[in-house]
């Protein structure tokens, strides 16, 4: 009788076989998983791409200029020097040109483009 080899038989594994070699998931799934992420890095980019932040204009109303600010959104805006105007003193920045709806630096927050207006009070 013959003798029979009691070591089971070993598959013969190619050397190297690529990116996957130590993965234990299909190459179909694993193409998926990286094609989601890559689209998910797109997506992130082009958020922060689309908008750079929001612009803040100061209409002085007759007084000095003041430059617009760009913010982000929830973002305070910085303390900055008042403008002036002869005859006039500032009361403050105010989201309305009529001045009825005052803006607080230190506690509002920007959500959006805007325009704040500048009030003034004679010299008395």
């Amino acid at each position: 009788m013959e003798e029979q080899n009691s070591k089971p038989q070993e598959r013969e594994v190619p050397p190297f076989r690529g990116l996957y070699r130590n993965v234990h998931i299909s190459v179909k799934a694993l193409d998926r998983i990286i094609i989601a992420c890559i689209a998910v890095i797109v997506i992130v980019l082009a958020l922060n791409l689309r908008s750079p932040g929001f612009t803040v204009n100061f209409d002085s109303r007759g007084g000095t200029d003041v430059a617009a600010q760009q913010l982000e959104y929830g973002e305070c805006i910085p303390s900055m020097d008042a403008p002036t105007r002869e005859g006039y003193v500032f009361t403050g920045w105010y989201r309305d040109a009529s001045c009825d709806l005052p803006w607080d630096l230190a506690q509002d927050k920007v959500e959006g483009d805007m325009t704040l207006y500048a009030g003034w009070e004679p010299v008395k």
